[in-house]
């Protein structure tokens, strides 16, 4: 089986999704103990006539604990959930991409987590003999914003917006990744036409400027790339937007991403000195 999937889009969306429902079903009762966070959430955070790009992966959060007290959990039963639904390490001596094949098309499930050690690193899980994590710096807000949803039947924690936009922002701002700006972009876009202040109230309370300096600096900081219709979040998000089927111009398309962006720095920045 290769790696090389399909292209972000709709269609590998479903896939993704499919494959993500059979993990869950799997796990049983544990599945909730997976947090969804990725491409695929982000239409279930936001009502939107505009369609998002899509997706070709799954990225499962897991709540590792410190280092000190990290060995009293086990995670057998994660990997053996793996093996029931399908799922074989995507490379060799890489335990944290696993793939199935989903009408003949593999789809890869990622898992992370982030914890102050190792960064950047995997990390072995107690009770495992492949299944790994990938440790980085951003996702780590998911856990303290997300809720049970259903995902084909099937329940999963699933990050909420705030949890979501602080770390996608983190993410695109310290990895520049265009899908995590684009996704960024596309959740504040999409929810500030509901409620023009929803995303960074609750972003402020999952972030504490005071204890999460560096991650509430790379929020604020990742809105600098909307500055304007010429700035690279922007064009990024125009030219993914249009590759999805958009049926705004590019001109619309850039405006709303950097009113959309102005609006959630402009009501976040002053929670900095609550």
């Amino acid at each position: 089986m290769t790696e090389s999937g399909r292209p972000r889009d709709r269609d590998a969306r479903r896939l993704a999704e499919r494959a993500l429902a059979a993990l869950l079903h799997a796990a049983a009762d544990h599945s909730t103990e997976l947090v969804l966070i990725g491409g695929l959430v982000p239409e279930y955070l936001v009502d939107a006539d505009e369609p998002h790009q899509g997706t070709n992966d799954v990225d499962l959060l897991l709540d590792i604990g410190l280092e000190y007290d990290r060995d009293d959990d086990d995670h057998g039963w994660l990997e053996r959930a793996l093996d029931r639904a399908g799922f074989v390490p995507a490379s060799p001596n890489v335990g944290w991409r696993w793939v199935a094949d989903v009408d003949g098309y593999p789809v890869v499930v990622e898992f992370l987590s982030d914890v102050s050690d190792n960064l950047d690193q995997e990390i072995a899980l107690p009770g495992t003999t492949t299944l790994t994590v990938k440790n980085l710096r951003g996702p780590g807000p998911a856990l303290r914003d997300a809720h049970v949803a259903s995902v084909l039947g099937e329940r999963v924690r699933m990050a909420d917006i705030g949890g979501y936009v602080a770390a996608k922002g983190a993410a695109a701002y310290w990895r520049r990744a265009d899908k995590d700006l684009y996704d960024f972009a596309w959740v504040l876009v999409n929810a500030s036409r509901a409620d023009p202040g929803r995303a960074a109230a609750a972003v402020a309370a999952v972030l504490d400027p005071a204890v999460d300096r560096d991650r509430w600096g790379a929020v604020l900081g990742v809105c600098s790339l909307f500055d304007t219709a010429m700035s690279d979040g922007t064009a990024t998000f125009v030219t993914t937007a249009l590759a999805a089927g958009s049926a705004q111009d590019a001109e619309e398309l850039a405006l709303d991403a950097v009113l959309a962006v102005r609006l959630f720095r402009a009501a976040l920045e002053p929670r900095a000195q609550d």
